[in-house]
């Protein structure tokens, strides 16, 4: 292990960094195959309750050690609103891999950046021009091409996906704002404890006692979940977020072998052809959001021979 470690840390930050992500892209496929297996046997807000539940035991070590302290954050309110939406997008995402194959919710699920230029630009007033417009346009064009509305194919589980990917997209805006007083590892405890508040009443409501195979897929759902946002951390603490986060789209090919794996499921053609459109128009946006930062950094760097 030791070794295995001192080998990554030869690597470039960006090497290293991908293989992060790459490692939490099937991480987190692993963790929709339990959800989805598990939501044979219990309703989503409930599989959503109990990776509340069983996140706040594992984080409990830490608190108790002093490494995190929920009581003492001073953006409460930003917690509550950010958990709020994210608990949302959790159970929307947990009824979405109920109702789809695995590598149809996970196509639909890369929507997220689409949702996060419309929301950036109506919400943040944020400046988006012609190019990245129109890449946001050609990957909506792509959402139609999966769901395909007017060919009589437009399932239930395709419209609650893409509120989770809606949803998901307004959490990331909440959790930028909190990224700029509060730790990922404070954020990652306030999400767990009022997650679990919030979901606590509507799981009594669908309450259904586990068997012991869904008491396990449960507590893996928790640990995978956990797991997989420590890594997701990790990658973009030790690579450049441009360089890194096309790695992410590996989490298809990876759904698409799993579903066929578990449940013989296999994608029809539209799903890669809109999925690529989707992907093709999420990197070029991702792309113009790091050229468009490097030009404002250089903005706002002085010229080297400028006398104070």
């Amino acid at each position: 292990m030791k070794f295995t470690a001192t080998a990554l840390g030869r690597l470039p930050p960006n090497v290293q960094g991908a293989l992060w992500l790459v490692c939490g892209g099937f991480i987190f496929t692993i963790n929709s195959a339990m959800v989805r297996t598990l939501s044979f046997e219990l309703e989503g807000v409930q599989i959503a309750f109990f990776r509340g539940v069983f996140s706040v035991l594992l984080l409990i070590p830490l608190m108790a050690t002093g490494k995190v302290l929920p009581w003492r954050s001073k953006r409460i309110q930003g917690h509550f609103w950010r958990t709020f939406m994210g608990s949302c997008s959790m159970v929307l995402g947990f009824y979405a891999l109920a109702l789809l194959p695995l590598a149809d919710a996970t196509a639909l699920a890369f929507s997220q950046p689409l949702f996060s230029v419309v929301l950036g630009a109506l919400v943040l007033h944020e400046k988006v021009r012609w190019r990245r417009w129109t890449a946001t346009v050609v990957g909506f064009i792509g959402v139609l091409v999966m769901v395909r509305p007017g060919a009589g194919t437009l399932q239930p589980g395709a419209i609650v996906a893409l509120l989770n990917a809606m949803s998901v997209a307004i959490s990331v805006l909440l959790v930028r704002r909190l990224s700029n007083s509060e730790t990922p590892m404070m954020i990652l405890t306030q999400f767990a404890i009022f997650s679990t508040l919030f979901l606590l009443l509507p799981a009594i409501w669908f309450w259904k006692w586990p068997t012991p195979f869904g008491w396990a897929l449960a507590v893996g759902v928790s640990i995978s979940a956990t797991l997989g946002q420590y890594v997701w951390v990790q990658a973009f603490a030790h690579g450049e977020m441009s360089a890194v986060a096309p790695f992410d789209y590996l989490r298809l090919p990876f759904a698409v072998f799993v579903g066929w794996l578990i449940w013989g499921e296999m994608p029809v053609i539209w799903t890669y052809v809109g999925a690529a459109i989707v992907i093709g128009s999420a990197l070029y946006i991702a792309y113009r959001e790091a050229a468009l930062a490097r030009e404002r950094r250089a903005a706002a760097t002085p010229p080297a021979n400028t006398v104070p």
